[in-house]
């Protein structure tokens, strides 16, 4: 897709510190590929946080017969 941006000259000097890229095109490029990961990241975080609790609820009324803490350091002591 072809577009035409106005961009800061002074982020793309600070951005090309933290780049390989060779071009704008190619900077842009790694930028937006970075931004995609890092929001994917992010949504995979919530979305097992959210997991996590939903779990840590069904199981909150279980009772254990001993701290896993205790299971660790017998299973540890082995």
């Amino acid at each position: 897709m072809r577009t035409n941006i106005q961009l800061d000259d002074d982020l793309i000097r600070e951005a090309r510190k933290h780049s390989n890229a060779k071009t704008k095109r190619g900077l842009i490029e790694e930028a937006l590929a970075t931004f995609i990961e890092v929001r994917s990241a992010g949504k995979k975080r919530a979305a097992y946080a959210e997991r996590l609790q939903g779990i840590q609820g069904k199981l909150g009324g279980i009772r254990l017969r001993e701290k896993p803490s205790d299971v660790l350091r017998q299973d540890r002591s082995r």
